[in-house]
């Protein structure tokens, strides 16, 4: 008798798992479609478009300003604008954690009013030679 009350558990924990699994998918499968659907509307892809836009600006503001090759130490007033901006000058300069050791130094000035964080992307128009981003503008100066 206890041989088929252990073939009974067996089966019903077996279902269990089945039955979890199931479940778990079945919320990984929804989740994925609400995030795809979240990210495929024209108002995501538009703000996608104008962060696009301004990182572009910013890079060509870098090597409209700054010598190819030239050392640079990067500085805003928090961390992760601090670092997107490093990453955009790497392709261009040469980002130093030292200001003692770079030949010029990168900031990125808000527009009046806005925090830098996250990057306040506007409508304003992109003038790279001004250092004019969409929001936010690069100031450079020379150590």
């Amino acid at each position: 008798m206890s041989w088929r009350h252990e073939r009974v558990g067996k089966r019903v924990g077996c279902v269990a798992i089945a039955a979890a699994a199931a479940v778990g998918l079945g919320l990984g499968v929804l989740h994925d479609v609400q995030f795809t659907g979240s990210v495929t509307t024209a108002k995501f892809i538009a703000v996608q478009n104008r962060q696009m836009s301004q990182e572009q600006c910013l890079y060509q503001a870098i090597r409209l300003k700054v010598p190819k090759g030239a050392t640079v130490y990067v500085t805003a007033p928090r961390f992760p604008p601090t670092q997107r901006l490093a990453e955009l000058s790497t392709l261009w300069a040469v980002p130093e954690a030292n200001i003692a050791d770079a030949q010029y130094r990168l900031t990125l000035v808000p527009p009046p009013g806005r925090s830098i964080v996250p990057f306040p992307v506007t409508r304003a128009a992109l003038d790279p030679a001004k250092g004019q981003c969409a929001g936010l503008t690069l100031k450079v100066r020379r150590l």
